[in-house]
């Protein structure tokens, strides 16, 4: 049976600071890829989330349960690398990509490393704004409407489950990656925190108490 919203955030507490069930993984870990990201995205997910996350830079990621990457605009191949690796150990990797704010040349090279190191497919970015509804559709882990950040990155035809949807285009999905689980973000949501949004905090929260769960319960993890 599917949980509602209101069940998802009375365990989120819990499920994210079960540090002693998750056999040695720090619950989850913000990986700050430093001028390759949107800093109000970075600021949002700290702010939102301390004390519960831990920050990290490269190349030195502790083993987690569940790895944030906040508005990544550009991902060196170093930094790929590393989060394929904790994907493959089995943690739930949360990747926002702000590839939209790209230029076309850089938004091309950005492309190329989603498609080699996370296979993924992405379309050209869209500009959203000016529109009547400034919203992104969430189907999972529950319905809810998230303010958008004025460009999205929509997905093109893959494998996997497709998360929210803007204007019918497909922009966030889910999927089994190694032992883990990658969650792909083509609007970032990190915005929406460092303005105190209190929905997208609860949605993300909801998303961390799934990921921690499963982390939790062997032998996901």
């Amino acid at each position: 049976m599917d949980m509602t919203r209101r069940q998802f955030l009375a365990t989120t507490a819990a499920a994210v600071s079960a540090g002693n069930r998750l056999r040695g993984r720090v619950p989850c870990v913000l990986l700050d890829l430093q001028r390759d990201s949107l800093r109000e995205s970075v600021a949002g997910y700290a702010a939102g989330f301390q004390p519960r996350v831990v920050r990290a830079d490269m190349p030195d990621i502790p083993p987690c349960a569940v790895l944030l990457v906040p508005a990544a605009l550009e991902i060196s191949p170093l930094a790929a690398r590393a989060i394929v690796r904790c994907l493959h150990a089995g943690a739930t990797a949360i990747l926002e990509s702000a590839a939209g704010f790209l230029d076309e040349r850089a938004f091309c090279a950005e492309r190329t490393v989603l498609q080699d190191y996370f296979d993924i497919n992405v379309e050209p970015p869209v500009q959203l704004w000016p529109r009547q509804t400034p919203y992104v559709d969430y189907l999972w882990p529950y319905a809810a409407k998230l303010r958008d950040f004025s460009r999205v990155v929509p997905l093109g035809g893959q494998a996997g489950e497709r998360i929210a949807w803007v204007d019918r285009l497909p922009v966030a999905l889910k999927r089994g990656s190694g032992r883990g689980t990658l969650i792909f973000l083509g609007s970032p949501l990190g915005p929406a925190l460092w303005a105190g949004d209190v929905e997208a905090r609860g949605w993300v929260s909801a998303v961390l108490a799934t990921a921690s769960e499963r982390c939790a319960r062997p032998p996901s993890c």
